[in-house]
């Protein structure tokens, strides 16, 4: 008696995984009507149905993306559970932001953020080029300070905070 349980349940385990295994992945076109971005969160509408969803997740931990409201979109959903939706991709972004371990990443119109625990490249690079400029030469060709500080002032226009 205790082996026909065990078929059964091995049964019922196959069974289990072939309906899953069948189970179409349901995605929608819509667009972005809010983002809560604290939250990591937003909220879309079908481009054909007008349908709404809620909580949209913008990422999962490591990488997020923040959508331009209005902007197109594909959202999946996850186990096809309309209250499980996440963002696939976006037609136009505001932020996209990428974390591993202590490194972060930031990507926004206005340039990049690149930082290490407490160090930003930015300041880095910044406070390498004021030291590289203070040098004085006492024979030969000294440093070209105006040609620093434009390279300075071009890094600053990729380089954000």
């Amino acid at each position: 008696m205790k082996q026909k349980g065990r078929e059964i349940e091995a049964f019922g385990g196959l069974m289990d995984t072939l309906i899953k295994g069948n189970a179409k992945i349901q995605t929608h076109y819509a667009y972005v009507t809010e983002v809560d971005w604290e939250a990591k969160t937003a909220t879309v509408k079908g481009l054909l149905d007008d349908l709404e969803f809620y909580d949209v997740r913008l990422g999962l931990g490591a990488l997020y993306v923040k959508p331009i409201v209005g902007s197109k979109c594909l959202i999946g959903l996850i186990l096809n559970n309309d209250a499980q939706t996440f963002l696939i991709d976006a037609e136009e972004l505001e932020e996209f932001n990428w974390t591993t371990g202590q490194s972060n990443m930031v990507i926004k119109p206005e340039g990049f953020v690149i930082k290490k625990a407490n160090e930003n490249l930015k300041a880095v690079l910044n406070d390498f080029i004021t030291e590289v400029s203070k040098i004085i030469v006492i024979q030969g060709v000294t440093i070209n300070v105006a040609a620093l500080t434009a390279i300075k002032q071009r890094l600053n226009t990729i380089l954000t905070d």
